[in-house]
């Protein structure tokens, strides 16, 4: 019987760890930028071309190598940061495994160029699907220079499963300011093709935030210094004002490594909890300092997810910190603005005994003027709390998801409507009673229009234009995105570094709320594009609807809440929202009345 075992050649093993270190054009941009830190760099230019799929460059001022380490690089396993098992639990450098090169190589058309800095000429290296073509001497500047063409080139398969131009891009950019946060002491820049995106010059962790996240942001940063026997924390904290929509400038180092942790992520948002909307994340640059052997870094490929020993403790520590720091800056709410009194307790020093309080408290409140015609009702769900049993639990639930044209074909009779709070209504349509989600039914009505819509939608303009700056991972992705976008009824285009003009925007939306709309598109987008595979228009169609139905919080008169439940009903799927929730409970008179009997 013949062997079944044999070993892999090297070309497909390299090819398998290709899969797991370099999924995206980003990959190859951590792994280079990593090595020229490694190097002791001082100044790194990194260039790229159509999101990295075709170009990626990075030229740096490193020690560089010589013929031998040259070579020896682009092998499998091949390092110089570990010589025994212990090493690989008190490590201070990035790539150890020896693998992210090789993994480059299998997968792409490489050139290096990297000459010593005592060596009178460089070496160059052209290597093609980990096969070396060309091997020689070179005349180049000291330091290294590596050049990756056309990604994924004998893996179609691989590259068709990249995303578009602007998102690749994107990813880029924001693996590129991960990096250079957490040296602030290196020169770096960032070009797309001949377009400079970030020019950083070298100096303090501040400066490096105000240079990537522009200067009026640096205002409001709470520096964070703290050292405990566990864990050394360190960097800044951004004042509740600052706090986006999106969770994108959020940045945790352990050990100068950018991770991804939620459960620290967590720590500071409940830090902030009271000072911004549970909707929004407050802006932070934050590195841990802990020994090296209470942390495993080698639990991913990507070395992003770390596991800590004393995770609970840390938790705890980070969480007072970040709190601390926030009432030392005077960010948490004091006394006189919770209870609209001002307190003043005078003279506090206990040896003066004859001392007493002075309290100036509002004598024009009273509590009791409210009258009990003024009162809205509130919670009036718990009206039904003496029917919720099984049979309760059966009828109100929504209807079966119908089939298009199934149940909604028919017209439709409203006789009365009357809205219960800012969010329920309750009407008698065709002798049934409903309960309708009014954010959720004006999502369903804003995503038909946007969604089944022929032609462009018509821009409102706007009397006086708004400029909106985003990061520059955003501003990439938003550029990408700007004709599907004014499809839609706005009217945007950029303006300038990182920032978009908003001349005109679609009739639904509130004037004066133009930023506030357009983050929350491009933060549900990104949410969607992460968890769900959408097209673009349909994406967008999603983002739009959902940012329109938010925060809807007054009162309609009669005549609108009948018109959109009506609009709701005209729907394709009146049930249910884009994403899948409830627009109404429905009960029929028979159901009503298995409700009261005996």
């Amino acid at each position: 019987m013949p062997d079944l075992i044999r070993l892999l050649p090297d070309s497909i093993a390299n090819q398998i760890a290709a899969g797991e270190v370099v999924q995206r054009p980003a990959s190859v941009v951590k792994e280079l930028l990593e090595n020229s830190l490694d190097a002791g760099a001082t100044n790194i230019i990194l260039t790229y071309r159509d999101g990295g799929q075709t170009f990626i460059e990075v030229i740096d001022n490193g020690l560089g190598m010589n013929e031998t380490d040259a070579r020896m690089a682009w092998e499998r396993h091949a390092t110089s940061k570990i010589e025994k098992a212990e090493d690989l639990f008190a490590l201070h450098t990035f790539g150890f495994r020896g693998e992210a090169l090789a993994s480059i190589a299998a997968v792409a058309q490489v050139e290096m160029r990297t000459r010593q800095r005592h060596s009178d000429f460089g070496i160059e290296l052209l290597i093609e699907a980990s096969e070396i073509r060309r091997q020689g001497p070179v005349s180049c500047p000291e330091g290294t220079a590596i050049r990756v063409k056309n990604l994924f080139f004998n893996i179609p398969a691989r590259r068709k499963f990249l995303k578009s131009v602007s998102v690749e891009g994107k990813h880029i950019i924001e693996t590129f300011e991960k990096v250079a946060l957490a040296y602030p002491d290196v020169s770096m820049s960032l070009y797309n093709g001949e377009q400079e995106v970030h020019r950083l010059s070298s100096g303090n962790l501040e400066n490096r935030i105000r240079q990537l996240f522009g200067d009026t942001r640096s205002d409001s940063l709470i520096p964070l210094n703290e050292d405990t026997e566990i864990v050394g924390i360190s960097g800044f904290v951004g004042a509740p004002g600052l706090s986006r929509k999106t969770r994108g400038e959020q940045y945790f180092y352990v050990n100068r490594r950018f991770i991804r942790n939620p459960y620290f992520q967590h720590a500071v948002q409940t830090a902030y909890e009271g000072l911004i909307d549970s909707d929004s994340f407050p802006l932070f640059v934050l590195f841990l300092e802990i020994d090296p052997s209470k942390v495993d870094v080698n639990v991913h490929p990507t070395k992003t997810e770390v596991k800590f020993e004393e995770a609970q403790a840390i938790y705890s520590i980070l969480k007072s910190v970040v709190r601390r720091a926030l009432g030392a800056y005077h960010h948490t709410p004091q006394m006189d603005e919770l209870i609209g009194a001002r307190i003043d307790f005078g003279n506090r020093n206990p040896s003066n005994a004859g001392y007493s309080p002075d309290v100036r408290v509002n004598t024009s409140f009273n509590p009791f003027e409210r009258t009990q015609k003024d009162r809205v009702p509130t919670e009036w769900e718990k009206l039904y709390e003496p029917f919720r049993d099984r049979e309760w639990e059966q009828l109100s639930k929504p209807p079966e998801k119908p089939t298009h044209g199934e149940l909604f074909t028919t017209s439709h009779t409203l006789r009365e409507s009357f809205q219960l709070d800012a969010q329920h209504a309750v009407c008698n349509l065709d002798g049934n009673l409903y309960i309708v989600q009014l954010q959720h039914a004006v999502e369903r009505i804003v995503y038909e229009k946007y969604n089944q819509r022929v032609q462009p939608i018509a821009s409102q303009q706007l009397l006086f234009p708004r400029t909106v700056e985003f990061s520059a991972g955003d501003f990439e992705l938003i550029c990408g995105l700007l004709e599907e976008i004014n499809e839609m009824g706005f009217d945007i285009s950029p303006f300038g570094r990182n920032t978009v003009i908003i001349n005109g925007t679609p009739a639904d939306i509130a004037k004066g709320n133009e930023q506030h709309m357009l983050e929350g598109i491009l933060a549900t987008y990104k949410s969607n594009m992460q968890e769900l595979k959408l097209q673009k228009r349909e994406n967008i169609a999603r983002s739009l609807a959902r940012n329109t139905s938010l925060k809807m919080e007054s009162r309609l008169s009669s005549n609108e809440l009948n018109e959109l439940i009506s609009e709701l009903f005209q729907t394709s799927e009146p049930a249910y929202t884009p994403g899948g929730k409830p627009t109404f409970v429905m009960f029929d008179p028979n159901q009503l009345n298995t409700l009261f009997k005996k």
